[in-house]
Parts: structure tokens; sequence; C-alpha cells
């Protein structure tokens, strides 16, 4: 992509080069088209995620501390009661519900909040009243929303990934063409057709290697029609 933005940057600085070429404008405006459509599905797929695995971690973090102490009454009161079972099955701890995956603990909140309703009397005296347990289940219900929404972006940003690479052909498709067109001027315009030409390499940007590690050709010159296979 640095590698279209530095061919329209020269194509658009020499523009008075080719204003006799209708076609070649012609080419130059669609592929700037092409490069803009990039940049814009590029924006979508990167930012779509952005804010929802937050959100995701943070209500989960609060749900998960809500339902240890939910947890800890029903626990609490089934030993005291002589209810072996319940007791064990929630005797939890905080290790316990972050090595679940999100859809497992899921499960386990929804579990909790059942246990909780069918014992709710009782263990309103250990701290959870009603008003208390309702807000647990909404605590639920949001983290159960934040997990619909992580899920929904994850497929947005497969499916706007996909279409880049769509782009990215179309764009080949139609630099090729350009590189063709850039052969009437290799004699008559030498310093631009030059200038084309070095624009049309791609350089290995944000790579960093070792000093006793550097590559013998950090620059991989883009094949243009006609040269060597």
């Amino acid at each position: 992509y640095a590698m279209f933005n530095g061919v329209l940057a020269h194509l658009e600085k020499n523009s008075s080069k080719y204003t006799d070429n209708e076609e070649f404008i012609n080419h130059r405006d669609s592929f700037k088209s092409k490069a803009e459509s990039i940049e814009s599905k590029e924006d979508e797929r990167s930012k779509v995620t952005s804010g929802k695995t937050k959100d995701k971690l943070f209500k989960r973090e609060k749900v998960t501390l809500f339902a240890l102490g939910v947890a800890g009454a029903i626990c609490a009161y089934a030993k005291k009661s002589g209810f072996i079972t319940v007791a064990e099955s929630t005797k939890l701890t905080k290790s316990k519900l972050n090595g679940l995956r999100d859809n497992v603990l899921l499960i386990e909140l929804k579990s909790i909040r059942e246990k909780a309703e069918l014992y709710s009397e009782a263990i309103s005296k250990y701290g959870y009243p009603a008003e208390k347990l309702e807000e647990f289940a909404n605590s639920i219900l949001q983290y159960s929303i934040a997990l619909r929404a992580k899920a929904n972006s994850g497929a947005v940003r497969t499916g706007a990934t996909k279409s880049l690479k769509i782009l990215f052909k179309e764009a080949d498709i139609m630099l090729d063409s350009i590189d063709r067109l850039m052969e009437n001027y290799r004699d008559t315009q030498k310093e631009f057709y030059d200038g084309y030409k070095a624009s049309r390499v791609i350089k290995n940007l944000g790579i960093r290697h070792n000093p006793e590690e550097e590559p013998d050709n950090p620059e991989v010159p883009v094949q243009t029609a006609g040269e060597g296979s």
C-alpha cells in the first residue's frame, strides 16, 4: 500500500507530463479511487473491534467478581444446611473462573444465578437480597451482550480482510496497465519514467533486524511487464 501511495504521489506531481493522454489520466484516477477504497476498508477493518474487546474484558471481570460473592453466599448457606452437593458446586475461586472460556463462563454464571434464585430467601441473610440478585442477573446479561458484539465484530473484520484482498488484486491489475502506458514515456520523458520505476519499488517497511542479520536485499523491486522471469 505504501508503494501505491508512492506511485500516486509521483503521478500527481508530474501530471503536466501527460495532460494530452486521456486514457492515462483515466487510469490514474481509477487507480487512485481503488487506493482510497483500500484505505477506507482497512480503516473499517482496524476499528471494528476497537473497544469491543476492552468492553468484554471489563464486563467479564465485573460479573466474575459478582458471581464469586453470590456463589460464596450460596456455598456458606449450603454448608450450614448440610447440602453437600450444592456447597461443592458453588465452591469457586477467581482463578477457576478466569480459566474458563467466555461461553463456558456464561454457562457457569447462569448456573449460579439459577441456584441464587432457588435459595434467594435464604441467601438474603448473607448480604444478597432480591435487588442485588437482580443486579447480578443484569450483569450476566450485559456480559452476554458484550460477547455477541465481540463475535459480530470478528465476523465483520474477517469480511473486511477478504474485501481487502480483492481490492489489492484489482489495484494490481490497474497498476499493470499503467506500467504499460508508462512505456510511452521511456525516451520522451526519461526523468518522469525513471521516477515512476523508482516509486514502483516495494520496501520492507516496519521490519526490524539485528545488526548481524541485515538482509542482503532490503528493497524488492516490482517486476513489470516485459522484464525477466
